[in-house]
């Protein structure tokens, strides 16, 4: 994942690189395969399952998973829903639910 180093989005004592952007990746995907259902995933739920592997705070996480869930759904993996309606994660405020792309 690229990040543009002049837009930070993180506190400075994280820095948003390749590593953090695999393990967020690979944390997400794992959650979405065990809760296959319609219904999906929280951002909030990757982010603690995330912060438990890393010994962190999970609210200092939950930019990386909404960049990282942006990522997925551009690449065609993800749908991001809130309210029932697919949505660019970037571009809301509030509750949304990531599952897997409906074929």
């Amino acid at each position: 994942m690229v990040i543009d180093s002049a837009w930070s989005p993180f506190p400075s004592r994280y820095r948003f690189d390749d590593s953090l952007a695999r393990r967020t990746r690979e944390c997400l995907l794992q959650l979405l395969q065990n809760e296959p259902g319609a219904e999906g995933v929280c951002p909030r739920d990757a982010a603690r399952a995330l912060a438990s592997r890393l010994n962190t705070e999970w609210r200092d996480l939950m930019r990386p998973v909404r960049l990282v869930a942006a990522e997925l759904a551009r690449e065609g993996h993800l749908d991001i829903l809130q309210d029932g309606k697919r949505v660019d994660i970037l571009d809301v405020r509030g509750p949304v639910r990531l599952r897997f792309r409906q074929r």
